[in-house]
């Protein structure tokens, strides 16, 4: 798949990864269709790329809104051909302090909005045989990480999904992706409320994710993690899970016992 003259939907494209993914994919000839909750903050994105998209609000936690806003872009732009999941939120503390309802709301806004904005493009993609979906998934799906149990299992059910629909459609001309980033450098932890604590690996520029994103429809790739560092862990947590565990306990124990 190609950007140049492609039309890709961004969520969460107000801010973050999502802003700089829509001014990259805007870069390389793509009309990009921004949705987000703040209509402010998607004009002013739209006006950074030069006014080459459409705008859509929508909370994609709800399904009724998320289909309403893609339809909206399919009609001002025409078919999507590439769909970037990017909406997301953070969650942080231990399993027996957070409400239950905060679960709930993390995965409608996490997994299911990427649900629902696949299953609302994947029909014209399967009848053209064209298209890209790529998932911002996280390191957390795919190392379960203490003190993010509501966040990081919203992020293993996306990687599961995106694994399970690339094997689906490929067949059918579909590429599937998913990035996986370790901390980036957002307002993820100010909104999630709670800093940034690690040493290690240290937070990575919003614009280094996006370029995976940007890579990663043109390779055609299953699965990009960034920084590159992080991936012996996650070939470490499959391989050696008795001495992750206590890798992990070690490392996370400050935070853990408080």
């Amino acid at each position: 798949m190609r950007w140049n003259g492609a039309v890709a939907v961004v969520t969460g494209a107000s801010r973050g990864i999502g802003r700089e993914v829509a001014k990259m994919a805007a870069a390389k000839g793509a009309r990009v269709g921004l949705v987000a909750r703040s209509s402010g903050d998607l004009e002013a994105v739209l006006a950074e790329i030069g006014g080459r998209g459409a705008i859509a609000t929508a909370d994609v936690a709800d399904r009724e809104q998320t289909d309403a806003a893609l339809d909206l872009l399919s009609e001002q732009l025409g078919p999507v051909d590439v769909l970037v999941n990017n909406a997301g939120i953070g969650s942080y503390g231990r399993v027996a302090d957070i409400p239950i309802e905060d679960f709930e709301h993390v995965m409608r806004v996490n997994y299911f909005s990427c649900v629902y904005a696949t299953k609302a493009v994947l029909p014209s993609m399967l009848e053209r045989r064209r298209g890209h979906i790529v998932n911002l998934a996280s390191i957390a799906g795919r190392i379960g990480t203490p003190m993010e149990a509501a966040y990081s299992a919203s992020k293993f059910a996306m990687v599961g999904f995106t694994e399970a629909l690339a094997f689906e459609v490929r067949p059918r001309g579909i590429g599937v992706s998913m990035v996986n980033p370790g901390p980036v450098e957002t307002d993820f932890f100010d909104t999630r409320g709670h800093a940034y604590e690690g040493s290690y690996p240290k937070p990575v520029p919003a614009t280094r994710v996006a370029e995976s994103v940007i890579e990663v429809v043109e390779s055609d790739g299953l699965e990009r993690v960034i920084p590159r560092a992080l991936r012996p862990a996650v070939v470490f947590r499959h391989m050696a899970p008795p001495l992750y565990r206590r890798g992990t306990a070690r490392v996370m124990a400050k935070q853990i016992n408080r």
